[in-house]
């Protein structure tokens, strides 16, 4: 296989792995009342029990921080979280958690998350799958760059 190819390849199998992906996202959400940008904010303040900065939360779910804070907007209404600590400017500078609702549900997703990924790994030794996310993470990296 030539490096054509091989790029071919590559861009097909992330591109369908990200519908999938997406469609699971999708499919899992909607029984929370949530959509995947949701889950993903709260995912990441479950795992930050301290709370996160919009600009932290921005960065580790991998979206601007205007849609940061739409979403911590809409979580807020629906009482799943909270600004911990405030900031002079709202938002940006405070700092956001779950809310005992919050974390309740959110635990609950990642139950999901945690018993889908077990699912797809299924088969795979735990190497396997940590030379995946090594190499994944290198390529990921090295586009970045190009």
């Amino acid at each position: 296989m030539n490096e054509t190819e091989r790029f071919y390849e590559f861009s097909g199998l992330i591109s369908a792995a990200y519908k999938e992906l997406r469609r699971a996202q999708e499919r899992y959400t909607r029984e929370f009342g949530l959509r995947s940008v949701h889950v993903a904010c709260m995912l990441q303040l479950l795992a930050a029990p301290e709370g996160l900065s919009a600009t932290e939360l921005s960065e580790r779910c991998g979206v601007d921080r205007a849609q940061i804070s739409r979403v911590s907007a809409e979580l807020e209404r629906e009482g799943l979280i909270c600004e911990a600590s405030p900031g002079a400017k709202r938002r940006y500078r405070g700092s956001l958690r779950l809310t005992g609702a919050g974390r309740a549900k959110a635990e609950a997703m990642s139950a999901i998350v945690d018993e889908k990924l077990s699912e797809v790994a299924a088969g795979l030794s735990e190497e396997d799958v940590s030379t995946f996310y090594a190499v994944l993470k290198t390529i990921v990296a090295r586009l970045g760059e190009v």
